[in-house]
């Protein structure tokens, strides 16, 4: 089953937008994402964001997934989302992704075959953040958006 998760946080270096949580029963797959910016921009400098492994979750704000198909809105996700975090995640060394973008401008990434989607650790109370280390000229709100397979 396909569920969406979107987060924000004002843009700000060190600060994660969206952490996806596991458990010890299942192994999430990140199918894709995309990160922009509100606000208008201070300058043209780069936003720098990571897609990183995380083995805390640390505290954020619970975001309820959402199912693509009102069909299976019944369901009840085992994966969980944190979305304007206020205590970072504890971040494995690394990192998955690692852009700077035009903050005009919207990043995405989709999988193009199972192979190359992220899968989550089948462990419980570690996922994935998406973090900017760099906030660059953007102004407001980075945005991140997800689909995930659980």
């Amino acid at each position: 089953m396909i569920f969406k998760a979107s987060g924000f946080i004002a843009v700000a270096a060190t600060k994660t937008a969206l952490i996806l949580g596991s458990t010890a029963t299942i192994r999430p797959r990140i199918l894709r994402y995309d990160w922009s910016t509100s606000g208008t921009p201070t300058s043209d400098q780069g936003v720098e964001v990571q897609v990183r492994r995380a083995t805390a979750l640390g505290t954020s704000t619970p975001y309820t997934l959402q199912a693509p198909d009102p069909a299976d809105g019944a369901v009840t996700p085992v994966l969980t989302a944190g979305i304007n975090c206020t205590v970072e995640p504890t971040y494995s060394a690394g990192f998955l992704d690692d852009k700077a973008i035009n903050p005009r401008m919207t990043h995405q990434w989709v999988a193009y075959s199972p192979d190359e989607e992220i899968v989550l650790p089948a462990t419980a109370a570690a996922g994935v953040g998406f973090q900017i280390v760099g906030a660059g000229g953007a102004a407001g709100n980075l945005l991140v958006n997800t689909s995930v397979r659980q």
